[in-house]
């Protein structure tokens, strides 16, 4: 199986729930330039060509460029369809699932796509604080509340915050 075959994992990215979430994936404005505000240049990448709005409100106009914005979908869709396994799958809320590994390599895969310095970059930071390799067999997505943005979770108990838990967590089935 290639990462291509991976991330083909149902119909495609255009779920409504994965579009939704676009506007989640937008760097803050206030660390936007003042084009990027605008909706003239990507909001990812500075790109100018071919721009596609990605929603906002009160005149806030950001929009993406093709590539980014494709990439940012394939990446919220791994990411919903990992979510959706995780929360039918009472196994993955505890220990490792074996049926979960496809939707978990998807997303890694997705995830890694994306990844820049800063707020996408390894590790994952968890709802509680505590940072996740992205490789980490006790990575899981939050399932808590209503999906409002990607969000991470962790199986088994808390560590301190900033100490990363182990990758090496034993073979994977």
């Amino acid at each position: 199986m290639t990462g291509a075959d991976v991330l083909l994992l149902s119909d495609g990215p255009h779920d409504p729930d994965v579009t939704r979430l676009v506007i989640y994936e937008v760097p803050a404005a206030r660390d936007l330039t003042r084009r990027q505000n605008n909706g003239e240049a990507c909001v990812w990448c500075n790109a100018e060509d071919g721009l596609e709005p990605l929603g906002g409100a009160s005149g806030w106009r950001p929009h993406g460029c093709p590539p980014c914005l494709q990439l940012r979908l394939e990446y919220l869709h791994a990411y919903t369809v990992w979510r959706r396994h995780v929360q039918d799958c009472e196994l993955c809320r505890t220990v490792w699932c074996p049926d979960g590994w496809r939707p978990f390599l998807a997303h890694q895969i997705a995830y890694s796509l994306i990844s820049t310095p800063g707020p996408k970059a390894d590790p994952v930071f968890c709802a509680c604080g505590c940072a996740v390799p992205l490789a980490s067999r006790r990575l899981r997505p939050y399932v808590e509340t209503p999906l409002s943005g990607p969000r991470y979770s962790h199986t088994g108990p808390c560590t301190d915050p900033g100490v990363l838990a182990s990758v090496d967590e034993g073979p994977r089935r």
